[in-house]
């Protein structure tokens, strides 16, 4: 079993790090393997509603150049999957919410391919 945690924090091993290591403590406790991918640093950008996922069903996002689809291959193969944002003027980071609108219209678009996969908020 394997639990996959993004850290949508522009601090690097920042206090969203820290976090996302105490839940893995516990995880590790179990057996289970675990990944942090820091977003920190990493080229990401927002959807732009171009609707190609629908068009092409291949499970990418047809804006290539960033991380996000190294980010949903990550997701494709994990049992779990951890989104860790702090929390800036009442919502996540830009990063989390690029992250999240992106891999989440691919996954609808290929037949919810997230779906029955744990999933947590940190």
């Amino acid at each position: 079993m394997k639990v996959i945690a993004f850290s949508g924090s522009a601090r690097k091993d920042g206090n969203t790090a820290i976090l996302v290591n105490a839940v893995f403590k516990e995880l590790k406790k179990e057996g289970i393997e675990t990944e942090l991918v820091q977003l920190s640093g990493k080229k990401i950008r927002g959807c732009i509603a171009c609707g190609k996922c629908f068009e092409k069903k291949d499970g990418l996002c047809a804006v290539k150049g960033d991380i996000v689809n190294e980010c949903i291959a990550k997701m494709v193969e994990a049992d779990g999957i951890i989104l860790a944002s702090p929390t800036y003027f009442s919502d996540v980071s830009t990063e989390m919410k690029a992250l999240i609108d992106r891999t989440g219209y691919v996954a609808k678009a290929n037949d919810d391919m997230f779906r029955r996969k744990v999933g947590a908020a940190v």
